[in-house]
């Protein structure tokens, strides 16, 4: 790099023009304009954009390189002493524009340019190559280019073991020597060939060298080949190891949604609307009422979800395999979900009929009354009548019940009604193995003042439900608190502020 301040110099400048092929080919073609313009560039220079600098400090050095292998010196004529003393009789360098006493002819090997280059100049601007030439042409034998351009058509790799850079780089390093040694043989070989005039060619001398210069070449592929699996493989690695850490992440994930609350809320909340076979209108608006638990992208759509409710209507099963792009999972879950939903329903509403009719004992007749006409309002009564549950509950004994159900009820009806028959012969409670809050309240409200003890209120309400364990002795609890309640006067949310406060202690 020249001065501090100054980028390229006018030498430099019409180097760089003159090497057309390099600068075609490199970076420095994006400059070509800006070296036409001004010859000589300056970091301080008022046209020099920040880009540009940036551009000159990173590849200068590189420019200069590419541009030496594009000249070598003119075989037939490769240099020329001035015999003139005075300095104006000399040519001037075509680099430098100085007066120079020993002209060096350099050719472009493309276009076969020639140009005067003084000593100095040559040895800034030209390669390696063409340097030593330049010694030895100098001051050995004046035909050494020529023997030298020979020998190279004869044996090509001789460039190469002597002057390329790097050398060998991917080399083992157990063989760098070897490697040091062939270019220093090699080296040898060839400057005593080129010191004197000949036209016998080394090439027996040579033999060896090229001969392991394959075999280095082929040693060095070698490891690069195998530095390039290794670098693939690590790569098909570490892909794979991406992939399956996605995919463990995508699992993961998609077994949290699965488990989480909200995904099995929103589960149970389309099986709600399914099991009740709406037409596709309306269940398309309840279904708009739904939040969906987050995902990235939602689990069903309005028509999606349309088309389920027609299948399940029609077929009793959700499996639309005409929807592709559903998730399978998620269909089969919302299909087993609907199933147990619509059987726990189905067997629910059996159930009821046989204890509205037989196995409750209803203190108002307008209790047993209101919860019939519950019953009429679902799927399965729709066809049913007070009056049927009025001549139902009237049949007391299995003779009565089985000819009144061949008379007044179908097929599925008496079975279902026959085998809770035959399972409660006594006609005694159906116990149910869950409970809402509003059913817990109906039956706090139906039961408690027809309960003459605690005692009793709990053993009606564990004939009508048997919960699990625990919520059977929550229930409990709660049965105990109302009831003495009820039979207080006083002030409840006083007495539950103290009985909290005792409960703390």
């Amino acid at each position: 790099m020249p001065a501090a301040t100054t980028l390229i110099t006018p030498a430099e400048n019409r180097f760089f023009l003159l090497s057309e092929r390099a600068r075609r080919r490199t970076t420095l073609q994006q400059i070509s304009a800006l070296l036409r313009a001004h010859v000589t560039v300056k970091a301080d220079s008022d046209f020099l954009k920040p880009t540009v600098r940036n551009l000159i400090l990173q590849d200068h050095g590189q420019w200069l390189t590419d541009c030496s292998h594009e000249w070598q010196l003119l075989a037939s004529l490769p240099y020329v002493v001035n015999p003139n003393e005075s300095r104006q009789a000399w040519h001037h360098c075509e680099l430098c524009h100085k007066p120079v006493r020993y002209e060096y002819h350099v050719q472009n090997k493309h276009n076969h340019r020639e140009l005067i280059v003084g000593s100095e100049c040559v040895k800034k601007f030209m390669n390696a190559e063409t340097r030593y030439l330049m010694v030895i042409t100098t001051e050995d034998n004046f035909y050494a280019v020529a023997q030298y351009q020979t020998l190279t058509t004869a044996v090509p790799t001789v460039p190469t073991i002597m002057f390329a850079q790097p050398w060998l780089p991917q080399l083992p390093a157990e063989q760098a020597p070897q490697a040091r040694k062939l270019r220093q043989t090699t080296t040898q070989t060839v400057t005593t060939y080129l010191k004197r005039r000949t036209k016998q060619l080394p090439l027996q001398e040579l033999k060896p060298a090229e001969q392991t210069y394959q075999r280095l070449v082929h040693d060095e592929q070698a490891v690069i080949e195998a530095a390039e699996r290794a670098a693939r493989q690590a790569i098909v690695t570490n892909q794979q190891q991406r992939q399956a850490q996605a995919q463990q992440s995508a699992v993961k994930a998609e077994q949290t949604l699965r488990q989480s609350h909200a995904y099995q809320r929103y589960l149970q909340q389309l099986a709600a609307i399914i099991v009740m076979r709406p037409e596709r209108p309306m269940a398309k608006q309840q279904f708009e009422k739904i939040t969906p638990p987050v995902t990235e992208r939602p689990l069903v759509n309005s028509y999606q979800f349309g088309q389920m409710v027609t299948e399940y209507r029609q077929t009793g099963k959700i499996q639309v395999r005409r929807l592709a792009m559903l998730d399978h999972q998620f269909v089969a879950a919302l299909n087993q979900v609907t199933q147990q939903l619509d059987e726990q329903q189905t067997t629910r509403f059996y159930d009821d009929v046989f204890n509205s009719c037989w196995g409750w004992q209803y203190h108002q007749q307008a209790t047993q009354r209101a919860d019939w006409e519950h019953l009429l309002t679902t799927r399965w009564g729709q066809s049913l009548s007070l009056a049927w549950f009025e001549q139902l509950a009237m049949q007391t004994t299995m003779p009565q019940t089985q000819q009144w159900f061949a008379d007044n009820a179908d097929s599925g009806m008496q079975a279902a009604l026959q085998q809770r028959l035959a399972a409660h012969e006594d006609r005694q409670p159906i116990a149910r193995d869950r409970m809402t809050r509003s059913e817990l309240r109906q039956f706090c409200l139906r039961e408690q003042p027809a309960a003459p003890t605690l005692e009793a209120f709990e053993q009606v309400f564990d004939q009508q439900y048997q919960l699990p364990v625990d919520r059977q002795a929550t229930a409990h609890e709660t049965l105990a608190y109302y009831y003495i309640a009820r039979q207080y006067q006083g002030d409840h949310q006083r007495a539950l502020q103290q009985l909290n406060w005792l409960l703390k202690v």
